[in-house]
């Protein structure tokens, strides 16, 4: 991380009763002008993990390289709440974010939001439903669980423990970012390995197909015989932190559709 960036941890986002939720800020320690910014939520199958995760050299640390304010956010998991807590936790994180942006030289205007695996679910989910000061311009995913309309809600299985055993009737397809594509949605950008073993990259391709025809900006980046943890580990053999992984593609992506033009 080095001396040219600054860590704010603990700041609390949200209370809910006794509960305090916290996010992450790690940022650039000096800029003329406000940056982009940058959350990231955790996988974990949503019943574990945890915001530290962002602070892979290869994700946040990454980004604040060049020029970005970047956040790592604590949800609620499912051992202590059900859907849809964890969207509302991301989507208070964005609304937080953008009203105290000036605090740490970010732009509330330039707002993207990525994660992993159940991380990548809630962030595009947050990206796709989003209203108001929770609204993002980009959003990045990596192997995302993006259609659970098939899952049975008595398996026991992570996506039935996320949805808790009192989901009606709807609740998979409202849970299901592919149900979600529409034509005002930022640009998103979909990573998946093309050997996923948790998380067919099938669903990856269906919910390109489903952004595309709804008109949304869609970038499709498959990994060529990457297993399911690849956004969560560095990419290259020679020891490098940076090439051929996730926070690689994302960067030129969030460059892209954050910079000012």
């Amino acid at each position: 991380m080095g001396a040219e960036a600054v860590f704010t941890g603990g700041l609390t986002y949200r209370v809910d009763g006794s509960r305090r939720l916290l996010l992450d800020v790690l940022r650039p320690a000096a800029a003329p002008d406000p940056c982009p910014l940058v959350l990231f939520v955790h996988g974990g199958g949503w019943h574990e993990g945890d915001r530290g995760a962002g602070m892979h050299p290869w994700l946040n640390p990454l980004l604040v390289s060049h020029g970005f304010v970047t956040a790592s956010v604590t949800y609620r998991l499912s051992d202590e709440a059900h859907w849809p807590v964890p969207l509302h936790d991301v989507r208070a994180a964005l609304r937080w974010l953008r009203a105290h942006a000036g605090e740490y030289g970010a732009d509330p205007y330039r707002i993207g939001v990525w994660g992993h695996s159940a991380g990548a679910h809630l962030a595009a989910l947050a990206a796709l439903t989003a209203t108001g000061q929770d609204r993002v311009q980009a959003v990045a995913l990596s192997a995302c669980p993006a259609d659970l309309r098939a899952e049975r809600l008595d398996s026991g299985n992570e996506v039935a423990r996320l949805m808790g055993p009192d989901a009606g009737a709807g609740a998979l397809a409202a849970a299901s970012p592919i149900c979600h594509a529409h034509p005002a949605a930022p640009p998103v950008l979909l990573a998946h390995g093309t050997r996923d073993e948790v998380v067919s990259v099938g669903q990856s391709l269906a919910f390109r197909d489903a952004l595309g025809a709804a008109g949304v900006d869609v970038r499709w980046a498959p990994i060529e015989g990457a297993p399911h943890e690849w956004g969560d580990r560095p990419g290259c053999t020679d020891g490098s932190e940076v090439a051929g992984t996730f926070g690689a593609l994302a960067l030129p992506f969030f460059r892209e559709h954050l910079d000012r033009h």
